[in-house]
C-alpha cells in the first residue's frame, strides 16, 4: 500500500467529513430552510453520484486511476469553494450535486487503485482504515473550525483539503497496463452486482444505525448517543487495524458473510434490548459487523479480474452505498414513524439477514473463479 494513496484517501474523506455536519446547519441557519431541503441536499449528490460512477469506472480503466482521482478531485476542490457564493437553495443543490459527481471519481479512483496492489487484500483493508479516518475526523473539526471562524472558513479548508488530493495524485503511479486502459471495462459489471447487493443491505444497516440511534437513545432516557458514535468508530477502527493482517488472508466472502450477520445481530440487538448496556453491547457488534463489510465486498468484485475491468467493477460496487442509502433513508423513515424506532432497526437487520443468501450464487461463482490460498492477495495480475 504506497503512503501517497493512504494520504489521498484520507485527505479526500476528511475534505468530506468536513461538510458532513455543516450542510444540515447551513441549510437551516443561513438559508433559512426546513429540514426537507437538508434531505434535498443529500439526495443531490447520492444521485448525481450513482449517475457518475459507470463513467467514473470507464475513466478509471481507460485513462488510468491517478487521472479519475485527480479529475474527481479538482471538481470537489471546485465545488466547495463555489460554496462561498452560493446564496440560495438552488445554488446550494448545484453545488451538492456536482460535488457527488467528483466524489464518485475520487473514490473509484482510489479504491481501483487499492485493488491493483502486489497484495490488494491488506491494500483494501487499509484503504478502508483510510475512508473511515477521514470521515470520523472530518465533523469533529468542522464544527471546531465553524465555533471559531464560521462557514467560509470551513468551505475554504474542505475546498483546500480536496486539492491536496488532486496533488498527492500525481504521486500515485498507474498499475494497470496501457491495453487495458484502452479496452476499458463494461460501465455496469456483472461481476460486481451480487456482492453490490450485499453491500447495499449493509449500508441499510449503517443508515438506520447512524440516522436513528440518536432518537432511539434519547427516548430511553439515556442521555446523547455520543458515546454510541465513540464505540461504533472505535471497534471499526480496531477490528480493521488489529486484523488486518489475519484478515488479509481470509476469504473476502468468509468476511462478507460474516459482515451481514453481525450487521443483522446487532441491530435486532438493539430492538430486543432497550437498554444502556444493551444498545451498547449491540453498537459494538454492529461496529465489528461494518468493519468487515466495505473490503470484503470490494474483494469479491474484483477477484480474477484484469486490471482493465477492476474500475468497472469498483464503481458497480460503490454505487450501491448511494443506492443503499437512499433507499433506507426513505423506506426506514417512513417505516420507524409508523412502527417505531425499534421496528426500523429490526427492518433493517432483517434486510441484513436475508442478503445472506446472496452467497449462495457467490460460492458458485467462487468456483468458476477460484481464490489462490483463499486470498484476494493472490488474485491473477
Amino acid at each position: 500500500m504506497t503512503r501517497p494513496l493512504l494520504l489521498g484517501t484520507g485527505l479526500c474523506f476528511l475534505s468530506i467529513g468536513l461538510l458532513i455536519p455543516m450542510i444540515p446547519k447551513f441549510v437551516t441557519g443561513p438559508l433559512g430552510q426546513g429540514t426537507g431541503a437538508v434531505g434535498a441536499c443529500l439526495a443531490a449528490a447520492a444521485v448525481a453520484a450513482v449517475l457518475a460512477r459507470p463513467l467514473a469506472g470507464r475513466l478509471a480503466d481507460r485513462w488510468g486511476r491517478a487521472t479519475a482521482v485527480r479529475a474527481g478531485a479538482v471538481v470537489i476542490a471546485g465545488s466547495t469553494f463555489a460554496l462561498l457564493l452560493a446564496d440560495s437553495l438552488p445554488a446550494l443543490l448545484a453545488c451538492r450535486a456536482v460535488a457527488g459527481m467528483g466524489e464518485a471519481l475520487v473514490y473509484v479512483g482510489l479504491a481501483t487503485a487499492a485493488s491493483d496492489q502486489d497484495r490488494p487484500g491488506a491494500a483494501m483493508n487499509l484503504f478502508s482504515v483510510a475512508v473511515n479516518v477521514g470521515l470520523l475526523a472530518g465533523p469533529a473539526l468542522a464544527e471546531t473550525v465553524h465555533s471559531a471562524a464560521g462557514f467560509n472558513a470551513v468551505w475554504v479548508l474542505s475546498g483546500v483539503t480536496a486539492a491536496g488530493v488532486a496533488a498527492t495524485s500525481w504521486l500515485l503511479g498507474d498499475s494497470a497496463e496501457p491495453t487495458d486502459r484502452r479496452d476499458g471495462g463494461p460501465l455496469v459489471h456483472r461481476a460486481a452486482v451480487l456482492p453490490g447487493l450485499a453491500y447495499l443491505a449493509s449500508v441499510w444497516g449503517y443508515t438506520a444505525f447512524s440516522a436513528f440511534i440518536p432518537l432511539y437513545v434519547a427516548a430511553l432516557g439515556h442521555g446523547t448517543s455520543g458515546t454510541h458514535f465513540l464505540v461504533y468508530g472505535g471497534v471499526l477502527l480496531a477490528v480493521r487495524l488489529g486484523g488486518h493482517r489475519p484478515l488479509a488472508r481470509t476469504d473476502p466472502r468468509k468476511r462478507g458473510f460474516a459482515s451481514l450477520a453481525l450487521t443483522a445481530a446487532g441491530l435486532i440487538g438493539l430492538a430486543v434490548w432497550p437498554s444502556m448496556a444493551g444498545t451498547l453491547c449491540a453498537t459494538a457488534v454492529i461496529g465489528a459487523g461494518q468493519a468487515l463489510g466495505l473490503p470484503a465486498f470490494l474483494a469479491i468484485a474484483v477477484t480474477g479480474l484484469p486490471a482493465g475491468q477492476r474500475g468497472a467493477a469498483v464503481a458497480t460496487t460503490t454505487a450501491f452505498f448511494d443506492l443503499g442509502f437512499l433507499s433506507a433513508a426513505l423506506a426506514l423513515g417512513a417505516l420507524a414513524q409508523s412502527l417505531g424506532l425499534a421496528s426500523g432497526f429490526a427492518i433493517a437487520g432483517g434486510v441484513s439477514a436475508v442478503a445472506l443468501l446472496l452467497f449462495v450464487p457467490m460460492a458458485r461463482r467462487a468456483r468458476a473463479v477460484p481464490l489462490s490460498g483463499g486470498s484476494l492477495d493472490h488474485h491473477p495480475r
